[in-house]
């Protein structure tokens, strides 16, 4: 069966030089998969460069999705065919309130979700809808940045950092926000993270990165075990 995602051999990188070094990673429909690795390995230069980001600049290897090549296809179009893209850092609109950040998404989609649909998955912005995003909190504002994302529609959705600077507890909801998405409205997810234990609990395949390269693909079951390779290249 062909992967919904298929990175064979990407290679990129900035002006300052080359990040990624033939990386290879596949996703199939339904699946539910993190990238690992330590700071600077290259997950967020890979996530972005997968969803069409002006930078990095792809400098090799292929990018498919559902078996159609994504090379040179701008961000707008990449989320036109169904991928969705939360990057690092949240980037909500912080003067619009969590009602209108929504309907943004929802006008320039090309099959948007219902705005109650949206919501239904995230209670507590259904009470502060009419809350600015500069007023919410770093978790508040994590769950209206995937609240736009799902708005879309997408068949994937690339997470950079989903748990990063999160308490605890708003971790532990965000993890359950993303599981009910992929089971509930059969999204696949690929997202990068540092947080090992959140990782676990939420993906089903793991793929670590290390200096621009995948040096393993791994079973949570192994991840959890292998206590040499998460120190070695993660760190914990």
């Amino acid at each position: 069966m062909t992967p919904l995602l298929d990175v064979d051999g990407l290679e990129a990188g900035y002006e300052t030089g080359q990040v990624l070094f033939g990386v290879d990673l596949r996703v199939d429909r339904g699946e539910l998969v993190s990238l690992l690795g330590r700071n600077g390995a290259g997950k967020s230069t890979t996530m972005r460069a997968i969803a069409g980001a002006k930078t990095p600049r792809v400098l090799g290897g292929d990018v498919r999705f559902d078996g159609d090549s994504l090379l040179g296809s701008p961000a707008y179009d990449v989320a036109g065919r169904g991928i969705s893209f939360v990057p690092e850092g949240r980037r909500c609109f912080p003067r619009l309130s969590v009602e209108e950040n929504v309907r943004v998404s929802i006008n320039h989609a090309e099959n948007p979700m219902a705005m109650e649909a949206v919501l239904d998955h995230f209670p507590e912005l259904a009470e502060m809808r009419a809350k600015h995003a500069r007023n919410m909190s770093g978790g508040e504002q994590q769950m209206l940045a995937i609240a736009r994302a799902l708005a879309t529609n997408p068949r994937l959705m690339l997470l950079d950092e989903p748990f990063e600077g999160l308490a605890p507890y708003i971790v532990r909801r965000i993890e359950d926000i993303v599981e009910d998405i992929n089971e509930q409205q059969d999204i696949t997810v690929l997202f990068v993270e540092q947080n090992v234990a959140a990782a676990l609990a939420v993906a089903d395949r793991h793929y670590i990165l290390d200096e621009g390269r995948i040096v393993e693909e791994v079973t949570s079951r192994r991840l959890r075990e292998d206590e040499t390779l998460r120190q070695r290249y993660l760190g914990v």
